[in-house]
């Protein structure tokens, strides 16, 4: 990396600052990005230190209106709404980075013809501690070195060639948290309802999963490969295997899971085009 974030010396305005949006901005400041050099529009975004904070866009250009580093957080649907008021700051300068589900490289070069570079991002809420996943596919003269250190900040990224598979990646990488979340939730209340305490239940599920997943990673090893390192033929893992792997219905199960979320995406892309 040729650059750290306590190296920007630029404006950065964030448009929506959410969970997702104000995890990378906090994972940002954690890792030296001046608040200083930050403003965020958004009307319910909690306060930072040093941070401006303003309530609309109007606002904002009232008091400074200089960024040549805009990230686009707020929902996909009001993207209309605030491209009509912030193209006119966009320009030849402006670095304009986008988590909108559903909403493409063209869609924003459309919308901000005079940007100097537009990325899409895919980022997941474990950047909150430099320990998510995040897409990236990117079009224009963009800064790479300063991405490069702003994504690297919030863990590992994938470059992407171009934007097709955005959708997908939502559903997979994005919204994935909150399944896996799902899923110790309901290992955590299958124990329990087979005699371990609620507390006790989800803080062995808890640390089973994130022991395993840590395992994963560390040993470089395939899923497979580590599955039968803990199953014996006969054994009780192999019983619960069976189960688990019964007519493929745990495959079938995911992929009705992300093609539900992927096709949400879609749908949230018509409406941020203003199509029905």
């Amino acid at each position: 990396m040729t650059k750290a974030l306590r190296d920007f010396s630029g404006r950065m305005l964030l448009v929506g600052c959410g969970n997702m949006a104000g995890a990378m901005l906090d994972r940002w400041l954690a890792a030296g990005l001046d608040p200083a050099r930050v403003a965020v529009v958004d009307p319910a975004a909690e306060p930072r230190d040093g941070v401006a904070l303003h309530a609309t866009l109007a606002d904002w250009q009232a008091a400074d209106g200089a960024a040549d580093w805009v990230m686009l957080g707020m929902k996909p649907q009001q993207l209309g709404e605030v491209a009509e008021a912030l193209a006119p700051v966009v320009t030849g300068d402006t670095h304009l980075l986008s988590i909108l589900a559903g909403v493409s490289l063209a869609d924003l070069a459309a919308r901000f013809p005079a940007a100097r570079a537009q990325a899409r991002i895919l980022p997941n809420l474990a950047a909150r501690i430099g320990a998510g996943v995040s897409a990236l596919a990117s079009s224009g003269d963009a800064d790479g070195d300063m991405l490069t250190a702003m994504l690297a900040a919030l863990g590992q990224v994938v470059t992407l060639a171009d934007d097709s598979s955005m959708d997908l990646i939502t559903a997979f990488t994005g919204s994935g948290p909150a399944f896996v979340f799902r899923l110790i939730e309901a290992y955590a209340a299958a124990g329990e309802r087979l005699g371990l305490s609620n507390e006790d239940s989800l803080t062995l599920a808890a640390a089973t999963f994130g022991g395993a997943t840590a395992l994963l990673d560390a040993s470089g090893e395939k899923p497979g490969t580590l599955v039968a390192q803990v199953a014996s033929k006969g054994g009780t893992t192999q019983a619960g295997l069976d189960v688990l792997d019964e007519d493929g219905q745990l495959v079938a199960l995911m992929t009705n899971v992300l093609r539900a979320a992927r096709d949400r995406g879609r749908e949230l892309a018509d409406l941020a085009r203003g199509e029905e």
